[in-house]
């Protein structure tokens, strides 16, 4: 079962796809990411791109998050998300259920930024590398912003993208990567 692991929401029980495809990060993981991350910034915008259920998103709110932006195009995850986005504060959250590009744009045309921006695609694609070019061609993160990624092969994207690797640890088949301007 996925919880809700630290802050305001702490022990909230979320749902999940009943789908073999859909793959939850798992609780041990979602807490080293939000370890590694402490401390957070004290006011801060966080985006979790491929939401899923809302999990990560949900977890950057309960841990003082200003606004929380959500992305999923899935109709069953998205219907999902919404349901556990019932159980907290909505009012510094939004949600969208759009292609992830059209997503990032929309984004940039409201003129936003993130401190962190939360990328966990379906592994079999090249949508983390598309959203790092998205994501940096429409400058949606701040001057100190962090991006984490979560992917199941050991992927660097440094290089191309001209980002600094602040962190990268494996759990597993999962690569966890921070990434920084």
């Amino acid at each position: 079962m996925m919880k809700v692991v630290a802050g305001k929401y702490k022990g909230y029980n979320l749902l999940s796809p009943k789908s073999k495809t859909s793959r939850p990060t798992d609780n041990k993981v979602k807490e080293a990411i939000f370890d590694m991350l402490y401390p957070y910034k004290n006011s801060f915008r966080a985006l979790d791109l491929f939401s899923g259920t809302g999990q990560m998103g949900i977890e950057f709110l309960s841990r003082g998050a200003d606004e929380v932006y959500f992305n999923e195009k899935n109709y069953s995850n998205f219907s999902i998300l919404n349901q556990n986005l019932d159980k907290v504060d909505r009012q510094r959250v939004y949600a969208s259920k759009m292609d992830f590009i059209r997503c990032l744009k929309d984004l940039s045309e409201k003129g936003l930024d993130f401190d962190y921006i939360f990328l966990d695609p379906p592994y079999e694609t090249d949508f983390i590398d598309k959203a790092l070019f998205y994501i940096l061609e429409y400058d949606l993160l701040s001057e100190d912003g962090i991006v984490i990624t979560e992917s199941s092969k050991d992927i660097d994207f440094s290089d191309k993208y001209n980002l600094n690797i602040l962190k990268d640890k494996s759990y597993g088949r999962k690569f966890i990567k921070f990434y920084t301007k």
